[in-house]
């Protein structure tokens, strides 16, 4: 999957698109909307035995993982957990600066 950020109706807004280039998700109007959209997508794609009982995990909140590394309680191994939703989302394909140069050459 690849998180895309585009302008559309002269906003900016985000998705996701599978290996095919086939949308995945509706517009996000914030990258944050975009992310929470993402990690329930994957927990409801997962078929084993889920221990989670939340998608939120305990090590995403910054400064409860710096204090956590200070105290040598967290390994520098995996700082950001184990899971693929534990890991911070990035854009993957950011089409606004494209769009707007072209909008700016009319």
């Amino acid at each position: 999957m690849r998180l895309i950020k585009d302008l559309v109706d002269s906003r900016i807004v985000f998705y996701w698109i599978d290996e095919s280039d086939k949308r995945l998700s509706p517009d996000h109007a914030t990258f944050h909307q975009a992310q929470e959209w993402w990690k329930s997508y994957m927990f409801a794609r997962y078929e084993g035995d889920e221990r989670r009982k939340s998608v939120i995990d305990r090590r995403s909140d910054a400064d409860k993982r710096r204090r956590m590394e200070a105290e040598n309680k967290l390994s520098s191994i995996s700082p950001y957990g184990r899971r693929q939703t534990d890991v911070p989302v990035e854009v993957d394909l950011d089409l606004v600066a494209e769009k707007l140069e072209l909008l700016k050459s009319f």
